[in-house]
């Protein structure tokens, strides 16, 4: 990874007066010390009081240089910010909240990052805890404890009360959100606390160990290749692996060596689209699997038809065997249910995603180059039949982006379609796509990494913050953020621009806006269809419309260029490439396009 910053990210709000090298003297200067030592770039935050201390240690103790103030103007966006960044960097990353008032803004996007598997350390400014201390409205805004707002939703918290107790806990809050499984922890840094000179005997920061990766137990890994290579028709998915771009390799040579199908798992990448193997779209795929390897799936009864389609329907299960490489059986809450459902595994093996697969990988080539491969002369015909399933996916899929090509409003698959035209050459991270209606062998993804998937917890709101995340860490590698995000999303937390502009980043914007909240029409069109009622009325509550929101205006207000609205698909193309000479000169680009609603 590279590790670098665009000159022009690194001299925004750059202190009026250079910090010297210095002593820490407050308990706040010592915790941005550590910050810096556990590998904390930056520090997402909308101020507040409870946390004055820490903001002046970070700008004035630190240079505001790693950690650096990343000023957004709503809590929910500063942690979905921090959630997009941990996904597209890989480093370890945290935001900062205002005590209760701002931890309750924050809350949702701390529940989409602990259902999204994401590290996070989120610091809330709490207290003081000292009776004594508390002015007025400090009693309002103090709770015991304040962290059992999100206590349901991490892996861990903590609400230290001294100095040797916080930088404790932040070390462990931050070995914690980053060990198996990975999810967010929080820490409420008390502000008086923060504000104490050190004393004299405090103890120093803790170390902190690296953090071991989990692998599978070998007895287990054998029998899942044995069962793999046996198998009549094996299917191979993955899911949050797609984050990993080093999981793409061994899933690539394990599908091709056992002939396997593959189909990625919800909103996820980690395969490449052109690969002859690679069947997604092919909804019967899965069904036809007497063996299905699941490789870091959020959720294997989705893949193993556990659940039904529709409120009211039946469950497909499906027959095949799983084989499930993961870490979900470590998660499960009692307060959510998610990940909750019975499953059967066949082999369960706990490990690490990529560890595990690899482990998988070895133990498959041994197997065949001892010769102990009961379908080896199948392999070959079974290959040859799943190209020939892929190449018709690509030419069905063809055919319907020809078919709606002139379709005004404009067909998403058009709008996919000339966004990639426009970016294709240059290096590129896909922060946000509209997931319902993307189109199949549009968007040539190489494998893993590049499209960092939604939000975890399907909260509104957390596209505008995660997309500046993901632009962050694009600016650290020398690529831009692509974003094509929903209306509804954008229009929660419009106020991000603000934030990628400020900071100069790399992130250029396609609203794919059908002037709804569309899933809610989708519902709504449903239940009438049950109840024997007015479908057509399905647009009442649910369409922001009369007035039409103006997205290009909006981004314009918060420093964007922008254009739009685009409603000729013959217009598409050239407004995508003036997007991209606008943020390849530096700035943010905005476009907003009038799409299609489709009830299909």
């Amino acid at each position: 990874m590279e590790d670098r910053q665009a000159p022009e990210f690194a001299l925004v709000e750059v202190p009026s007066q250079p910090v010297a090298v210095r002593e820490p003297v407050y308990v706040s200067d010592r915790i941005v010390d550590l910050l810096r030592d556990l590998g904390y770039r930056y520090l997402p935050l909308n101020p507040g009081s409870s946390f004055r201390g820490l903001h002046d240690s970070v700008v004035n103790y630190g240079g505001n240089v790693f950690p650096k103030v990343i000023l957004c103007l709503h809590e929910e966006i500063a942690v979905a910010l921090a959630h997009g960044y941990a996904k597209a960097s890989g480093r370890p990353s945290a935001a900062a909240v205002h005590d209760l008032v701002g931890l309750m803004h924050a809350s949702m996007a701390v529940f989409d990052a602990w259902a999204d598997g994401t590290p996070l350390l989120v610091l809330g400014g709490s207290g003081p805890e000292l009776p004594r201390e508390r002015r007025s409205l400090d009693w309002t805004h103090s709770a015991s404890t304040q962290a059992d707002l999100v206590s349901d939703f991490t892996k861990w918290t903590a609400n230290p009360i001294d100095e040797s107790g916080t930088l404790e806990a932040i070390a462990q809050a931050h070995r914690f959100s980053r060990s198996a499984p990975m999810a967010p922890t929080y820490v409420t840094v008390d502000a008086e606390v923060q504000e104490r000179k050190i004393a004299g005997d405090a103890p120093g920061a803790p170390d902190v160990h690296p953090i071991p990766k989990l692998a599978a137990a070998e007895v287990e890994v054998e029998r899942a290749a044995r069962l793999l290579l046996g198998a009549e028709f094996p299917v191979v998915t993955a899911g949050r692996a797609g984050l990993y771009p080093e999981v793409t390799q061994p899933l690539v040579r394990l599908c091709e060596l056992l002939g396997a199908a593959y189909r990625d798992d919800q909103s996820f990448v980690a395969f490449p689209s052109n690969h002859a193997l690679n069947l997604n779209g092919d909804r019967s795929v899965v069904r036809e699997a007497d063996v299905i390897l699941a490789v870091d799936v959020v959720d294997p009864g989705i893949v193993m038809g556990t659940y039904a389609e529709s409120r009211g329907s039946t469950a497909r299960h499906r027959d095949a065997k799983l084989i499930d490489i993961s870490q979900n059986s470590l998660v499960p809450s009692s307060w959510c249910y998610m990940n909750t459902a019975a499953i059967a595994r066949e082999v369960e093996l706990v490990a690490d995603p990529v560890v595990g697969l690899t482990q998988v990988l070895d133990a498959v080539e041994r197997l065949v180059r001892a010769g102990e491969d009961p379908h080896a002369g199948d392999r070959a015909r079974r290959r040859a039949d799943i190209g020939a399933r892929h190449d018709q996916l690509l030419r069905s899929a063809r055919e319907s982006l020809e078919a709606n090509y002139e379709n005004v409003p404009i067909a998403p698959g058009r709008m996919v379609q000339a966004l990639w035209n426009a970016v294709r050459d240059l290096p590129w991270i896909l922060a946000l796509r509209n997931t319902r209606s993307w189109p199949l062998g549009v968007w040539e993804f190489e494998g893993a990494g590049e499209y960092m998937g939604h939000s975890g917890g399907a909260g509104v709101g957390y596209g505008p913050g995660a997309m500046v995340g993901v632009a962050l860490a694009a600016q650290e590698q020398g690529k831009i953020a692509v974003a094509i995000i929903g209306d509804g999303d954008l229009v929660m937390a419009a106020n991000a621009i603000w934030t990628a502009v400020h900071y100069r980043l790399p992130l250029l914007v396609v609203v794919n806006n059908n002037a709804s909240f569309y899933n809610d029409e989708l519902h709504q069109y449903m239940i009438a269809g049950i109840r024997d009622r007015e479908p057509d009325n399905a647009w009442i509550g649910t369409r922001y419309e009369d007035p039409n929101v103006d997205f290009a205006v909006v981004a314009r207000g918060y420093g964007a260029s922008a254009t739009g609205p685009i409603e000729d698909p013959n217009d598409l193309d050239q407004a995508m490439a003036w997007a991209v000479e606008e943020v390849r000169g530096g700035r943010v680009a905005v476009v907003d396009v009038r799409v299609e609603r489709d009830r299909k």
